[in-house]
């Protein structure tokens, strides 16, 4: 802010003399002196917003650092650093706080953006300070369903400053723009700071001390977030040298979890579809280039001109710009069927192009499966088709033979009981047939497996596709294909 300048007049008077023998001359009254007029200076003019070509290093006034994302704009003014996303209404803010704890920091914070700031608080959790940080506290608020608004704030603090962030924006908006808004939250770091490197450094052994301290931690994490039962199990040099459980199956039952304790695996049944799809790779039944159509004919996405573009790795990279669709399936299970899952993607058309954002979409990836199913047996139900080929081509070469889609089936034997938290913020029983709505998209989610035969599939993913005998069970490049970065979704992280 430029210092106001004030236009000074200075008002000469003269004084007359009288000269000898020579009468005075009447002075008529000097003038009374006119007010100095005081000329307001114009406001500073705000600091013009300037959109960025490239993911940029930035900095608050007081030195927090984080990474502004490309094609938002960005702009300091004062404390407050300001990020706007391709989609107006999307905005995240990261302020320099000077008070002394963290709600009268976020009170602070929204003032400055938001005078008028009405939301009511629905609950501030604290979280432990990482990547420099001493301390955190998350913050959530009561939005409308009508408003279709997110709405929370995070405050983290090293020493005795305290650095806010506040993320506000639509629905639709916040959930095309996840990955950027990921990446400013994962890269604010204090002053100073520089990040750990693992690079040079050797591993210790898993040695029976080392081993117990681990599961010790373990239990010890598990009794501190109310979690009723976990299975674990270790893998070191291709072997397993620790698996089983903690805790109970069912809080306020005895059963105990142990390695073959039955848990839905959820979207980690993705990573086994996806290994399918390598198989037939190899088997030369398709590549990843290949369009979907070409593999099943009936596939459809949006219009035309979309699905023509749509090939078999875009099914699974979730960077087509397909939204969340997943109320569609969740509110109507019990209904949908595999085919009628597909049918709802050629109702929706991408929101960006493809492999400009990430986001997430379970019916594209259970698109995936159920492609791979008709590849192998074009004649069969799509469902049955997947259930064979992941049995044929995944479950049955790894020696997953505890591993099931079967529902029922295990529900039947040892398995764990749905929890989650209450209104209250304690633990208490789910319900469990809600789970059943991903029976309709299951190559995204729905398989039940054991800590004993994921074991068994981290170890040939450590080996690079090798099995315990030595066996190539899977090329090593249709493997690793899997893991090449399709999109980011964080600082350091991709899908």
């Amino acid at each position: 802010m430029r210092p106001m300048r004030k236009l000074v007049v200075l008002s000469l008077i003269a004084l007359g003399a009288c000269a000898d023998n020579v009468p005075p001359v009447a002075q008529s009254p000097a003038p009374a002196p006119v007010p100095s007029p005081t000329v307001a200076s114009a406001p500073a003019p705000a600091p013009t917003p300037v959109t960025l070509t490239a993911n940029t290093p930035e900095t608050t006034a007081a030195g927090t650092a984080f990474t502004a994302p490309a094609g938002w704009s960005f702009v300091v003014d004062g404390p407050a650093a300001k990020l706007t996303g391709p989609e107006p209404d999307l905005h995240l803010t990261i302020v320099d706080a000077t008070e002394k704890n963290a709600d009268d920091a976020v009170a602070a914070a929204w003032k400055l953006v938001h005078p008028g700031f009405k939301w009511t608080l629905k609950v501030a959790t604290p979280r432990p300070g990482r990547h420099g940080w001493e301390e955190r506290r998350d913050y959530e608020y009561e939005t409308s369903p009508d408003e279709k608004l997110v709405l929370f704030a995070v405050a983290v603090r090293k020493g005795a400053s305290w650095t806010v962030g506040l993320y506000e924006g639509g629905n639709a908006s916040f959930e095309k723009r996840i990955g950027a808004v990921e990446k400013v939250g994962e890269s604010m770091r204090p002053a100073g700071y520089t990040r750990e490197s693992f690079v040079g450094r050797t591993p210790h052994k898993l040695d029976a001390d080392r081993t117990k301290q681990l599961v010790d931690a373990v239990d010890k994490m598990r009794a501190a977030a109310n979690i009723p039962g976990v299975a674990l199990a270790l893998v070191q040099d291709g072997k397993v040298v620790y698996e089983g459980g903690l805790g109970v199956r069912e809080m306020g039952k005895p059963d105990k979890v142990d390695a073959h304790t039955k848990f839905i695996i959820a979207s980690n049944t993705k990573a086994l579809t996806t290994l399918l799809l390598a198989k037939l790779v190899d088997e030369g039944k398709l590549t990843w280039e290949t369009p979907v159509t070409s593999l099943y004919p009936a596939f459809k996405l949006g219009d035309a001109d979309t699905t023509r573009q749509v090939l078999v790795k875009h099914l699974i990279c979730a960077c087509t710009g397909m939204p969340r669709q997943d109320m569609e399936w969740f509110f109507n299970f019990e209904k949908q069927t595999p085919k009628s899952e597909l049918e709802i993607l050629g109702t929706i058309q991408p929101t960006t192009k493809f492999g400009e954002t990430f986001q997430y979409s379970n019916t594209m990836a259970a698109a995936a499966g159920y492609v791979a199913g008709y590849v192998l047996e074009p004649k069969k139900e799509l469902g049955a088709a997947y259930d064979d080929a992941i049995r044929s081509r995944v479950l049955g070469p790894l020696g997953m033979s505890e591993t099931t889609f079967d529902y029922a089936a295990a529900l039947r034997g040892n398995h764990g009981t749905a929890h989650e938290f209450d209104v209250d913020g304690k633990m208490a029983l789910a319900v469990m047939d809600l789970n059943r709505a991903a029976i309709s998209i299951r190559p995204a989610g729905e398989a039940w497996s054991t800590v004993h035969d994921m074991a068994k599939y981290v170890s040939m993913e450590l080996a690079k596709g090798k099995l315990p005998n030595g066996k190539q069970y899977v090329s090593e490049d249709a493997l690793m294909a899997r893991r090449k970065p399709q999109v980011p979704i964080g600082e350091f992280s991709t899908y």
